[in-house]
């Protein structure tokens, strides 16, 4: 037995050396702070975004050394769950207990709200709603009372506001962001004004805005957008209806379920029965599709386009492709 003892007793030593190193280790990272990338550093942490992918990027950005570390404290703590979405500014370095009670204390410095692509004004209206560390000005408003507010000389609210991250401190309203995204929006649209090309045939920024709208609902594709805006803007030249498939659920109230006959209901967004663009946007459309909206190729001949899947689409010169085109991508689904 003494043997025995004597022969595992290096092992032991070693394993308790190593433990010890490893506790001195994860003490230090810990407890002790690290220096920051840069002073400022900052750091956004979108709405539900996991403790794990924030410590990746804390990781990447070479805040902390450990992301399992960083999860592990968080959960140890009971603020893994807690994290609060909004930009963070540090100033100084901190350790890996206080990083994550700084970013669980429902206090940043300021908050993150994202508009997407394609979204509508409702969408929108929403989405500000349910961020509960702003001011809500325009919960009770019209959108009436919000185009006066805001000054805007346009009929509706839908695709003035630009998709995109805005940061607001906490306390700020929603009228901010709709102010900030109209500013951009008008910006972006000024500059695709002004790059149209010969093509393009709006009489004025609002039409190319209402076009930029269709486009983004049909593809996220930028090489589509280009061919779908040569495609509306030749029937627009051909004095051609556009026959927008999402004009049309637009003017439908966007429900969830649309028949055939649902194409023969009277709206000014039914472009099977008017000529020439809708009266207003039907989404807010991005920078890729305003650029498309100011660009459409000098292909006279595409006249026709139905999607097929996976965000592309079939382009036709005549109704015989184009029926060829429904036979072959629609009407097996």
């Amino acid at each position: 037995m003494p043997l025995a003892y004597k022969s595992t007793h290096p092992l032991i030593k070693t394993f308790l050396i190593a433990f010890l190193l490893l506790v001195v280790y994860w003490g230090y990272e810990v407890f002790f702070p690290r220096n920051l990338p840069a002073n400022p550093y900052r750091i956004v942490v979108s709405k539900g975004e996991s403790a794990s992918k924030i410590a990746r990027q804390l990781e990447s950005d070479n805040v902390i050394s450990s992301p399992r570390l960083f999860v592990l404290v968080s959960r140890m703590m009971g603020k893994d769950k807690k994290i609060t979405a909004g930009m963070y500014i540090l100033h100084k370095p901190l350790s890996l207990i206080e990083l994550v009670e700084r970013l669980s204390n429902g206090k940043p410095d300021e908050i993150s709200i994202t508009i997407l692509d394609g979204w509508n004004f409702k969408q929108i209206r929403n989405i500000l709603n349910s961020e509960s560390q702003i001011a809500h000005l325009t919960e009770s408003m019209t959108e009436s009372q919000i185009l006066a507010t805001l000054k805007v000389n346009y009929p509706r609210m839908e695709g003035l506001i630009y998709p995109s991250t805005y940061f607001i401190a906490p306390g700020q309203s929603d009228l901010e962001v709709m102010q900030h995204g109209y500013k951009l929006m008008q910006d972006k649209l000024t500059e695709a004004w002004q790059s149209k090309n010969k093509n393009a045939l709006y009489s004025n920024p609002y039409q190319l805005l209402i076009m930029a709208s269709l486009i983004q609902k049909e593809t996220n594709d930028p090489a589509d957008m280009v061919q779908i805006s040569t495609v509306f803007n030749n029937r627009l030249r051909s004095n051609m209806r556009l026959q927008d498939d999402p004009a049309v659920f637009y003017g439908l109230g966007n429900r969830d379920k649309i028949t055939r006959a649902d194409f023969a209901i009277d709206t000014p967004y039914n472009t099977y029965m008017h000529n020439g663009l809708p009266p207003t946007p039907i989404s807010t459309p991005s920078q890729k599709a305003l650029d498309a909206a100011a660009a459409p190729s000098d292909d006279y001949k595409l006249l026709y386009f139905i999607a097929i899947g996976n965000g592309k689409s079939k382009f036709s010169t005549s109704f015989e492709e184009h029926s060829k085109a429904v036979d072959k991508y629609l009407k097996k689904k």
